[in-house]
């Protein structure tokens, strides 16, 4: 094959090749989606996933001049690929299980990218700890956006931490040029900064396993609060951040099991959803799940949720209402 042939196929199959990244791309971020909830999935991916369709000069020095390959066009894997980007190298397994998921093995074959494997053994400067690169090739009969994905279209898709990430966008460039990473001192300063990656991801998990067993109590009782809220009040539950807000600020004021008792409680006033559907619309608390709690509160401990209230007094006087209740003065 000539360079002008490469060319001119990959100029009439560019759209297959980015069909099918697009296609890989919204069905991976529909599965964290129904995962990790529909307003987590920006904060989870830490950059925005963009499918990149290689520039026809890179694609021929790649095929014809750096790397040689025998069959040119085939052998180039990532004429299209994406990156999605994480913080934690045991996020990054989320995203690996979702492409190895025997659902998703109806759409494409996923393996390990050879090719980036061979050159990571080569070139071990390129820090890859933990990260991975798939290559998922199309099955038979998949069709996007109107377009046709041709039987076994390749597709790079890259899966890394935000350390790497920054550690490679540093380093790439230098890669092809071996006489430069040759140096003592580059090596050096390299190997100190993978180091200290590593470390630093591994900080990372330990934090992050810390900090949701000191939550989990606080999490439990929101995600019985927006159980209730959804099956009584409205099934578009909030998710804002004032729910942690209000949990943390009254979590002390609760008994060691505090689920029985608001449950309870609720129970006895049901009466309570219905004036909150009426303020939900136009008070924000009100259309969060944690407002459940401050009924209990008031209910319970009224002096101490007016001393430690943190929003709007308006919002709490709905409430003392609502529950034959005068706001102290």
């Amino acid at each position: 094959m000539t360079e002008q042939e490469f060319l001119k196929r990959w100029e009439h199959e560019k759209p297959v090749y980015q069909a099918w990244a697009d296609f890989i791309k919204n069905t991976i971020e529909q599965a964290l989606t129904a995962a990790i909830a529909p307003s987590q999935l920006d904060y989870f991916l830490k950059v925005p996933v963009k499918p990149r369709l290689k520039l026809e000069s890179t694609l021929v020095d790649k095929a014809f001049y750096r790397k040689q390959y025998p069959n040119p066009y085939d052998d180039v894997t990532d004429k299209v690929g994406m990156r999605f980007v994480v913080l934690l190298t045991s996020d990054i397994k989320r995203v690996c299980q979702i492409i190895e998921s025997a659902e998703n093995k109806a759409f494409w074959d996923a393996s390990k990218d050879r090719d980036y494997e061979a050159e990571r053994l080569e070139k071990p400067l390129e820090f890859s700890y933990q990260s991975v690169h798939f290559v998922l090739r199309a099955t038979k009969g998949i069709s996007f956006s109107g377009i046709e994905i041709l039987e076994n279209t390749p597709c790079e898709v890259q899966i890394r931490t935000l350390l790497q990430h920054a550690h490679s966008e540093l380093t790439h460039d230098t890669l092809y040029k071996p006489k430069t990473v040759a140096q003592p001192g580059v090596k050096r300063t390299v190997a100190k900064s993978m180091a200290l990656i590593e470390a630093t991801d591994e900080f990372f998990e330990q934090a992050m396993q810390d900090i949701e067993k000191a939550i989990k109590p606080q999490n439990d009782i929101l995600s019985l609060l927006k159980d209730i809220y959804r099956n009584n009040v409205h099934p578009d539950v909030g998710d804002e951040q004032s729910n942690q807000l209000l949990v943390d600020t009254y979590f002390e004021l609760l008994p060691e099991s505090p689920a029985a008792g608001i449950y309870e409680f609720l129970q006895k006033t049901n009466f309570i959803y219905k004036k909150i559907k009426q303020y939900r619309e136009t008070r924000h608390i009100f259309s969060q799940p944690a407002i459940l709690l401050i009924y209990y509160l008031v209910s319970h401990n009224p002096a101490k949720t007016v001393e430690m209230w943190p929003l709007d007094m308006d919002d709490l006087n709905l409430v003392f209402s609502d529950l034959g209740k005068k706001l102290p003065e």
